[in-house]
This record gives C-alpha cells, structure tokens and sequence, in this order.
C-alpha cells in the first residue's frame, strides 16, 4: 500500500481546501508519529466511565473506534499526528496551545467516524494526560474530575445536536493540554493576559448550583494548587518553590453581565458571583453586535449554556420553554431587544505562605 501523505487523507476523506493548513501542519510536524493507541472491549469500557462518557454512546463510539483506528486508513493518519501533536505541546500556554491536534470538525458528510473522531484523539491522549499530571504531582481525584470533562462535552454535544459526538475539541486541549483542572465546583486554567499578565482563568463547568461557599472552597485550592505545581509559569520561580503573595483570578463570560441584575435577586448564586469579580470600566457598556439573524455571539452562548438548545433568530429563542427566573431573563431580554455581553472581570487572590 502506498504510504498515506496529507494529500491523499484530504483526497480520501472528501476534505476541501479548508483542511490543507491542518493536515499539511500534522504531517511537516510528525512525519513519522508512533501509532495512537486506544483501547479495545472491557479496557475501552473502563476508560469511557473514567472520562465521562455516557454509556448510551458505547454502541455507536466503539464502531466508530475501530473505523477511525483501522490500520493504513486516512483517520488512523490523522490521529496518530493529532494525538503526537497534542502530547508535544503538553504544558503550553496561549494560542497555539495543542498545536495542530486541536483541528477542525470533519464533515457531517463523514457520519459517526467524522462526529467521534476529536474524541478519539483525546481518548489515545489520556497516558500522556495522566503521565503529565504524575510528573506535576496532581492528586488522583483531581486528574479524574479534569479528565471527566470530555464525557460531560460529549453529554452537551447529545443534547444540543440530537446525536453523538463531540464538538469542542479546542476547548478539549485545555483540560487535555495539561493547563486546566477541576477544583470542586470550578475550573481553573493557566493564563497569560497580554494586559494583565499572568493568572488564571476561572470556568464554570455543568455539575450543580453555583452555591457561593463550593466557588470559595475552589477558589482556596487553586491558591494551594497552582502556585507549588506551577510556579515557575506565575511567577518565574522553581516549581514549588513560589508562595505568599496573590494570584489573578480572570474570568470572561455572560455569568458577568451586569444586566442580569436586572432580572435576578442580589441574593441569587450568579450575582453573588459577579461580585467577586471587578469588572474594566468599559466592559459594562461595550454592546455585541449582533449577526444577519439578529443575535449576538453571547446570545447564542448563553441560550445554549442555559437550555442546551441551538438557536439562529431571536424568533427561537422567544419559542423556547422558560420556567426559571433565568430562563426567563434570558428570553425576556433578546425578546425586548437586548443583548446579551461576555465582559471580562479579575480579583486578587491571596495566596498562602
């Protein structure tokens, strides 16, 4: 058989243009990476329960598995460079971060090879994830709750799309890049603001109400966490060796809005929050501009964050079923006209000495 090359995958595949800057970086990258191993029967079994993944998407990930793994095909070519290319980059920080590994969805065209294929990737990824988190002394109980946010992406994607798959694989070299961890109720990952330097981001993931006193107890082992394991990145100092001082806390998105105070009670767990955070002087008054359809990227990011439904005009969202005082924040405000913003907030967290 002819030895694959990025041309003949793009060929195979049925992959336009917009494909040959992901393929031809993979292949100039790793040309000759070490096969993608993902394990088969019960070891696959135990490893779909240990990241997350439902059991109702065994049957169709599985078949999927064994297509996109099959030796000599064009999805085993691009998962062996995929996976290299994410354990290469292990550790980085910023916006090549997963370098090439983190490509674009594959055609609807492709079926359930083509919606599970990112997963895969991720799948094969998870020694050198656990390697990793080894190396950087991360507790087991922390290494698993981070490594579980592919199946809760997979459960998302189910419930947005009708169908299984997974389609946030750049988010995925977050937690899966070695940056990102699950503290409790809150994750955290490794940033460097060009502005404000270096910090973490703060990131609400699904699993429960976003009760004041689980977001401090998260915040309070981020301060233990980061700093001993990733001192050098924060501070410039030996790993473990960095401690007193603060760390900057960063977040951006529509849980800071300041109009939602507009529809929540100052006591309600999403207030409570915002007040953590102090938000740029100009954040509050920058309006997103919404699309042809008449909404804005925040609009559609908080709809499908708070309904899980994918929404094109502000026609749907005024037809979906609001029954909490959020949802119905949500519709009441795209519905009288509004938009909804993602600003951007920090606080200075202290850290023990």
């Amino acid at each position: 058989m002819t030895d694959l090359n990025a041309a003949a995958v793009r060929d195979q595949l049925g992959l336009d243009g917009t494909y040959a800057p992901w393929t031809d970086a993979l292949a100039a990258a790793h040309p000759a990476p070490p096969p993608a191993g993902v394990p088969r029967g019960a070891e696959l079994t135990a490893l779909l329960r240990a990241v997350g993944v439902p059991e109702r998407e065994d049957a169709e990930l599985t078949a999927a598995l064994a297509e996109v793994t099959a030796a000599g095909s064009p999805y085993a070519w691009l998962l062996d460079r995929a996976v290299a290319a994410l354990a290469a980059a292990m550790g980085s920080v910023g916006d090549d971060r997963g370098g090439p590994g983190s490509g674009p969805a594959l055609p609807a065209a492709l079926g359930a090879a083509g919606r599970w294929f990112h997963t895969a990737v991720f799948l094969a990824a998870v020694p050198e994830v656990r390697a990793y988190h080894a190396r950087r002394d991360v507790p087991d109980d922390v290494s698993r709750a981070t490594l579980a946010d592919l199946g809760s992406k997979v459960g998302v994607h189910r419930r947005l799309h009708g169908e299984g798959g997974m389609g946030n694989q750049r988010w995925m070299t977050l937690p899966y890049g070695g940056i990102l961890y699950r503290l409790g109720r809150l994750q955290f990952n490794l940033d460097h603001d060009p502005e404000a330097g270096r910090g973490l981001e703060v990131h609400i993931p699904e699993g429960g109400p976003l009760d004041p006193r689980a977001c401090e107890e998260s915040y309070a082992r981020a301060a233990e966490f980061f700093p001993r394991r990733f001192g050098a990145f924060l501070y410039g100092a030996t790993e473990g060796a960095a401690g007193g001082g603060e760390l900057r806390l960063n977040c951006a998105s529509w849980l800071l809005d300041p109009r939602l105070g507009q529809y929540l009670p100052a006591d309600s767990n999403i207030i409570r929050f915002q007040r953590r955070f102090t938000l740029d002087p100009h954040e509050p008054a920058r309006v997103p501009e919404p699309d042809e359809h008449g909404l804005a990227v925040p609009d559609r990011g908080i709809v499908e964050f708070v309904f899980r439904r994918v929404v094109r005009t502000p026609a749907d969202v005024a037809a979906l079923p609001a029954r909490t005082t959020l949802e119905r924040a949500v519709v009441a405000h795209i519905a009288d006209g509004g938009h909804w913003g993602s600003p951007r907030g920090s606080f200075m967290l202290p850290v023990p000495g």
